[in-house]
């Protein structure tokens, strides 16, 4: 990338540059790679303009940085710098300058589940086929999706972008970044609820992808859920999918194993997947329609589903001393929690069967009920325990007790709670551990994964 391209903005004074390219922006100077960018941000937590000497000392051409910095700290000036008046706008700039420049096609991914393990699993599929770049790690707000594009090569064929929101109006400030050509809608569910208000803004947010794709692009609509199927626009060209109704690409579920993990079944073909439970296989069925649309053979988009394995913490099988556990801690919503159940009710599995639930963070004043929601689900299903830590989850015990489950119970501790798991699991048991990232419900696994003594 040439540096006076990228930074052709208002207010921008180069200082010290003497170089012409440079590779890519990232924010943290313990990740810089040589030819980098260091764009200093001020955060809640922290001044990136403390780390502009560490950036440069690892390897950063140049800097990014604000005037008012600056000026409070002169001795910046004998580094290479690009100052700016604000670096989040410079940064986002950076990004939309760039996005006129390179060739490839930006696909963007939003919904309340599903939306990273989608973006993955579609890279892979097109990836066989073409140059595919996607979004780094879960980065996909207003920092993050940025810093995505701005990793994209120049000569790609396509950019799969995730896009993240909490408000209303922010899936559409993103897309002013960066302009999709194709969008894709997940789900729509009650995920984060506390910043929308209603269900029906959550949907309303969504749609902003959809109706932000250019005139000549594609949505792709997942016919199984009926708040994106209202999306009632017909100026632009949509590619339905679908496992359980009629849609231009239909797949169905003929099979299942020990571990809720489905085969499907397209044209005749089957498609045994490595993930589990139907989320899986709605992520399937999008991957196999944005490949057909594309072009793909059925074999290849086939292979590349099966061979594809879940990212770390979402719905991950681990074989620990002949007991399973299944570790879906990456994060966790009222849908999202509902197909957790819905996985571990159908494992067959040869012992007992149980849950471990962290708080559904976000949820506002739909977290009471929500909660309780996730209890009465629970009881009335066939999991034999149900293990519970955080706050919230108070309601989600109360509420399965309410329904007779006597196996429910509600912990303080998570050592606790682990050590209970460590008594009474058996060989062949099921243990599915889920909850939203701030219960970091990872470490459970982590104690229990330590020798006994």
């Amino acid at each position: 990338m040439k540096v006076k391209e990228i930074f052709d903005q208002q207010n921008v004074e180069f200082n010290n540059i003497n170089f012409d390219n440079f590779y890519s922006i990232s924010i943290d100077s313990r990740e810089i790679k040589k030819g980098n960018i260091f764009c200093a941000l001020n955060g809640e937590n922290t001044n990136g303009h403390n780390y502009i000497k560490s950036a440069i000392e690892n390897g950063a051409v140049a800097a990014i940085a604000e005037r008012k910095e600056i000026k409070e700290n002169v001795n910046l000036l004998k580094y290479p710098l690009i100052i700016v008046d604000n670096s989040l706008e410079t940064l986002q700039k950076a990004a939309n300058n760039y996005g006129k420049i390179i060739k490839a096609k930006i696909f963007t991914i939003t919904g309340s589940a599903g939306k990273t393990t989608t973006r993955n699993l579609i890279s892979k599929v097109l990836g066989s086929s073409f140059s595919v770049t996607h979004s780094i790690k879960n980065y996909n707000n207003h920092i993050g999706l940025p810093l995505s594009i701005l990793q994209v090569d120049k000569n790609d064929d396509f950019a799969v972008i995730e896009m993240g929101a909490n408000h209303i109006g922010e899936i559409a400030t993103l897309c002013k970044i960066i302009k999709p050509d194709y969008g894709l809608i997940t789900s729509i569910s009650k995920a984060h609820i506390e910043g929308f208000g209603s269900i029906e803004n959550v949907q309303k947010a969504k749609f902003e992808l959809f109706d932000s794709v250019d005139d000549n692009g594609i949505i792709f609509i997942n016919n199984d859920d009926f708040r994106i199927k209202e999306y009632n626009n017909n100026d632009i060209k949509k590619v339905t999918y679908s496992i359980k109704s009629n849609a231009d690409y239909e797949l169905k579920i003929i099979d299942y194993d020990q571990f809720g993990r489905y085969t499907l079944e397209y044209m005749g073909k089957s498609i045994k997947l490595n993930s589990i439970g139907y989320g899986a296989a709605q992520n399937a069925a999008a991957a196999l329609t944005v490949g057909k649309t594309f072009g793909l053979s059925t074999g290849a988009i086939i292979k590349q589903i099966q061979d594809f394995n879940t990212p770390q913490g979402r719905g991950n099988i681990i074989n620990l001393n002949d007991y399973f556990i299944i570790n879906d801690t990456y994060n966790a919503n009222p849908l999202s929690t509902n197909l957790a159940i819905r996985s571990l009710n159908e494992m067959n599995s040869k012992g007992k069967t149980i849950m471990v639930l962290g708080d559904m963070l976000e949820m506002g004043e739909l977290s009471e009920s929500s909660h309780k929601n996730i209890g009465a689900q629970i009881a009335e299903s066939k999991i034999n325990y149900l293990f519970c830590y955080g706050e919230n989850t108070k309601h989600t015990i109360e509420s399965a007790r309410q329904y007779d489950m006597m196996n429910a119970i509600h912990f303080d501790k998570k050592k606790s709670l682990a050590e209970t798991l460590i008594s009474l699991v058996k060989p062949n048991d099921i243990i599915y551990i889920k909850g939203s990232r701030g219960l970091k419900m990872e470490t459970i696994i982590e104690k229990l994964k330590k020798p006994r003594t």
